[in-house]
């Protein structure tokens, strides 16, 4: 099983998977089908003490999490569940598995045995679970029962119905699993005095009592009366069976039958499963239970078949979610929103115990922070800095840190500010990274950032650069967090946006409470709105109330920088990033790549040959650590040494030529491929999901066949970098991203004629529609089943208007939208005033008002002259 995986983001795990015992979370954990690194960016709540595992099973990431050892209950449950939702906000389904007491009634239909698996499954009046120890005495002394829990969400309720259908025709894959599971993990299959192991018990240790016998003291049931079994029909294998049901949950550890059959009667429910964990989280969690049956709920009751019963369990939860598609998952509400549904009833209830509440506050307090950021969409700057993180290498900007007397004196806070300025592909955004990290040694200041970006439209203005420092405030303490709860309010609790010049206000004055703080922009060239943003920086520079505010900015040397920078925070506060030692890092990242690079040791180069490289790349980049970058991926590919000798004979001088030799030399039969997917990344306003460059690889339009053809998606989604290699990059966030390689690259290429935008908007806008009509399927199956079409039904009309010159792609669109099924299709995908809403539903204008809306002027005039209806 493959191990270390590291996600980019805590926020990608959506199903948490509870466990009550140390043996239920290591059958949970054999189940993984890849175990996982802790994720990047993951912080836990300060309330939170649970220790996690992180995986996946099939298409599903998952985070396991057991109770405290020792503990059980159902207060301890939630007490769990609560501290995971408040590190886990994402977290959209919970399954709670583990082991419990079969309530066996073979007389009745409910032939349970040992091992077998219990699944809750609402009945109408209940949710699958009930709470035993929730009952009301009437005055007529009757008893009622009052704990009526909630059932699992929609999408778990949807895979039981599937399974259990599936069921009916095949055998459950449970017994496979177990199988892999032992196979795996040799040590669960032995078995020993103190530890039976994780294999079937055998059939000989599963005897069913009456329950008017009571269990003779021993370690088994060799001097209980046989007399007293229960005579049940054998069955034709020993793999486990599966039970639906009601699943009866409290606080009390039922051991003997008499309890069992009266708890039965009061709750009056056809109960088939006791365990004790599952109230503690029905009534406030989107959850399924699922048991292994280990005892029979009496006094017979051994741990024998404890460690058996968990694997089964585990295995039939690893089953079920193969029936869980993931994309209806993301669709589901997370189960904190869930939790804000009942806030009210939860803490109204008496019975809840100090350490419950404590959780459950905190869950408010993040819930709140969840409004505030769903209102103020702040960009994340993490993605930007781990991203350079994973370039960097051991090292470097060590010059800067330790040896830079101008740094050095910023850093000891002599120096307030400070602008670093440096030529296109000088490691700048690796270098902002750098710095960033060394800032976050130091424990006095809050540290704020943001990394302008090329690639995403909300990282590239002064407004997302103030929703992002304002949302990053508003974590770092309670006072400045007043302020910004204050302009929620004011903006009628966040139903209202608010104006960059509010939000600059805002930003200020939550500085002011701050006091001491440190704020680190990259790559201010990358920003659309410079004029506003160095008006913004000249007034933050200058306010005396923020004088423990310091600033570090990176930029190109472009003229109005050079022009506004120096005269607001002082000429000897600019560094000019000198060559020189940046020179030195570059031939260290070359020495290691040649030394570490497998594509480069798998070669079994001569030393000579290495040094011949070290020389010409590492001293010929001069200052721009993109070229070196660039030429040493070109080498890499070089088939043989012959090869290599005759590229490092004529290196491009620059990055532009680097950037054109790159698009000469994609091989013919990926070309049209290539090119269609780097108009994409050119003009995309949002990066691209690598699954969405996927499907526009696999969308042909420039020659026949023509259309999308599902046959031709990639085996390997990676292998969408080898249509376009060092001009894209992939980067790891809560979906994997396709992005242009570096601000240079997009440069570059808008000088060339196919990538300018009234060529490109041509090839989108027909890329688009083709995907569009090929498609097929309900609005919820295309959603699933084909990763391009939402994207592609937002773009393509902003696309058309740039391309309405051609007659070609005219006709194209006025057939889009007189064709009642795509036009259908689109405005259930879409709609462009109805722009937050992720099912729009039916249209609810007319073609040619969609067509007006969008600002296609010429086929507006080909559909009035039709006879549209204006």
């Amino acid at each position: 099983m493959a191990s270390h995986t590291t996600l980019a983001s805590p926020d990608s795990y959506s199903v948490a998977w509870i466990a009550a015992l140390p043996i239920e979370r290591a059958a949970a954990e054999a189940m993984l089908d890849e175990e996982h690194a802790t994720p990047t960016g993951f912080i836990r709540h300060q309330s939170d003490t649970n220790i996690y595992t992180w995986g996946r099973v099939g298409e599903h990431n998952i985070v396991i999490v057991s109770l405290a050892a020792g503990v059980y209950g159902t207060t301890s449950a939630t007490i769990t569940a609560s501290n995971l939702l408040a590190s886990l906000r994402f977290i959209r389904i919970v399954l709670l598995v583990g082991i419990g007491g079969g309530i066996a009634r073979p007389d009745e239909g409910r032939d349970i045995r040992l091992g077998d698996i219990v699944v809750s499954q609402p009945d109408g009046t209940t949710g699958g679970v009930c709470q035993y120890d929730l009952i009301k005495v009437k005055l007529d002394g009757k008893l009622e029962h009052k704990g009526f829990l909630r059932p699992p969400p929609e999408v778990l309720l949807k895979a039981l119905a599937k399974i259990q259908a599936y069921h009916e025709r095949k055998d459950s894959k449970v017994p496979y699993f177990l199988q892999q599971m032992l196979e795996r993990n040799p040590k669960m299959g032995k078995r020993s005095k103190q530890n039976p192991g994780y294999a079937h018990q055998g059939l000989d240790n599963d005897s069913l009592f009456k329950a008017s016998c009571d269990h003779v003291p021993g370690p088994d049931c060799r001097g209980c009366d046989t007399a007293d079994q229960v005579q049940r029909d054998p069955r034709d294998t020993s793999d486990p069976e599966i039970h639906y049901g009601i699943i009866a949950s409290g606080n009390m550890l039922v051991k003997d039958a008499a309890t069992r059959d009266r708890i039965v009667a009061n709750v009056g429910e056809d109960c088939i499963c006791f365990e004790m964990e599952a109230a503690g989280l029905m009534n406030n969690f989107p959850c399924l239970v699922i048991r292994g049956i280990c005892d029979y709920a009496d006094s017979h009751k051994n741990d024998r078949w404890q460690r058996y019963a968990s694997a089964t369990a585990a295995a039939y939860a690893k089953e079920l979610l193969e029936y869980v598609p993931a994309v209806e998952v993301q669709e589901t509400k997370r189960a904190l929103e869930v939790l804000e549904s009942v806030q009210q009833q939860i803490n109204g209830v008496q019975q809840t115990t100090a350490a419950t509440k404590a959780a459950t506050d905190s869950i408010t307090s993040d819930l709140h922070t969840d409004k505030i950021k769903r209102w103020l969409c702040p960009p994340d700057p993490s993605t930007n800095a781990n991203h350079a993180r994973e370039l960097r290498h051991e090292g470097t900007g060590a010059w800067l840190l330790e040896k830079n007397q101008i740094f050095q004196e910023w850093h000891s806070g002599s120096r307030r500010h400070l602008w670093l300025n440096g030529l296109a592909g000088c490691g700048k955004t690796i270098l902002s990274a750098t710095v960033l990290d060394h800032l976050a040694k130091r424990d006095d200041r809050l540290i704020l950032s943001f990394f302008f970006d090329f690639s995403d439209t909300t990282k590239q203005t002064l407004d997302g650069m103030l929703r992002s420092l304002a949302f990053q405030l508003y974590q770092g303490g309670p006072g400045s967090a007043n302020l910004l709860d204050a302009s929620f309010k004011a903006h009628r609790d966040g139903h209202d946006q608010p104006a960059t010049k509010a939000l600059e206000d805002v930003v200020c004055k939550m500085l002011v409470i701050q006091k001491k703080g440190c704020i680190v922009l990259d790559a201010l060239d990358e920003s659309t709105t410079r004029v506003k943003l160095l008006e913004w920086m000249d007034g933050l520079v200058s306010r005396p109330e923020l004088g423990d505010i310091q600033l570090i900015c990176t930029s190109r040397p472009e003229h109005e920088f050079m022009r506004d920078i120096p005269s607001f925070i002082g000429e000897g506060n600019c560094l000019a990033l000198d060559n020189e030692p940046v020179n030195a890092d570059i031939r260290s990242y070359v020495t290691a790549q040649l030394s570490k690079r497998r594509d480069f040791l798998n070669k079994n180069l001569s030393q000579d040959l290495l040094e011949d490289i070290l020389t010409k790349v590492g001293d010929g980049a001069d200052g721009m650590f993109r070229w070196a970058f660039c030429q040493l991926d070109d080498l890499a590919r070089c088939p043989h040494k012959s090869a290599i000798k005759k590229a490092l004979e004529s290196l491009p001088k620059n990055l532009e030529e680097t950037y054109r030799r790159m698009i000469q030399r994609i091989p013919a039969d990926l070309e049209k491929d290539a090119i269609r997917l780097l108009q994409f990344l050119v003009h995309s306003k949002r990066p691209l999901k690598l699954v969405e460059a996927k499907e526009i690889i696999a969308t042909q339009i420039e020659y026949e066949p023509r259309g999308f053809d599902a046959e031709r998606r990639l085996f390997c989604e990676m292998d969408v970098l080898k249509y376009c290699p060092s001009l894209a990059t992939v980067v790891h966030s809560t979906d994997k991203e396709v992005h242009l390689a570096h601000f240079s690259v997009k440069e570059y290429l808008l000088g060339v004629n196919q990538f300018r935008v009234a060529t490109a908007s041509i090839s989108i806008t027909k890329t688009c529609l083709t995907y569009l009509t090929d498609i097929k399927g309900s609005c919820q199956e295309i959603k699933r089943n084909f990763p391009l079409a939402r994207y592609a039904a937002k773009v393509w009309a902003g696309n058309a208007a740039l391309a309405q010159a051609s007659e070609d792609i005219v006709h194209t669109i006025v057939s889009f939208l007189e064709d009642e099924v795509t036009f259908q299709r689109w405005t259930r995908l879409y709609q462009g005033d109805k722009d937050w809403d992720d099912n729009p539903g039916p249209p609810r204008g007319s073609r040619l008002y969609y067509a007006c809306f969008a600002g296609l002027i010429a086929p507006v005039q080909d559909l009035i002259g039709k006879g549209a209806d204006v």
